[in-house]
């Protein structure tokens, strides 16, 4: 009689345990956009810009000047990009500065995304899904 209360009292923790794992799994899914399937997701809902303009602008800083893409919220009720100014952070391999040069060059639409109260800027370009995180300095 002790056998079986044990095999069911182990049972009830097993179905425990499988009950606990399947409601929290979706937890454990990428939903803060940074993953490419996030991105993905709010990619519509992002700005679309071009860069004009890519000069460095010191020994650790990149100048970077961001414009609307024309005819970007023409199918969606969200108000239009403005343009922006940005002076970000020079890495050392300068992967970000070549990039942005490359976007410059084809004229590709970027996605923008600025999280609120951050000083990180998230691009991600429209054809290719290549994205790239920057860190925006004080302009002296």
């Amino acid at each position: 009689m002790a056998t079986v209360r044990v095999v069911i009292v182990v049972a009830l923790v097993v179905c425990l345990i499988m009950y606990t794992l399947r409601r929290y799994r979706h937890g454990i899914v990428a939903e803060r956009g940074t993953s490419i399937g996030a991105d993905l997701g709010a990619l519509s809902d992002a700005p679309r810009m071009l860069v004009q303009e890519v000069a460095t602008a010191g020994p650790d800083r990149i100048h970077v000047v961001l414009r609307p893409a024309s005819g970007s919220r023409a199918e969606t009720s969200l108000p239009p990009a403005t343009g922006r100014d940005l002076y970000v952070r020079r890495g050392d391999d300068d992967f970000g500065l070549g990039l942005l040069q490359q976007w410059q060059r084809s004229g590709s639409p970027v996605a923008i995304v600025t999280p609120p109260g951050s000083r990180l800027v998230r691009l991600r370009s429209v054809d290719d899904l290549q994205h790239l995180t920057l860190r925006l300095v004080e302009d002296e």
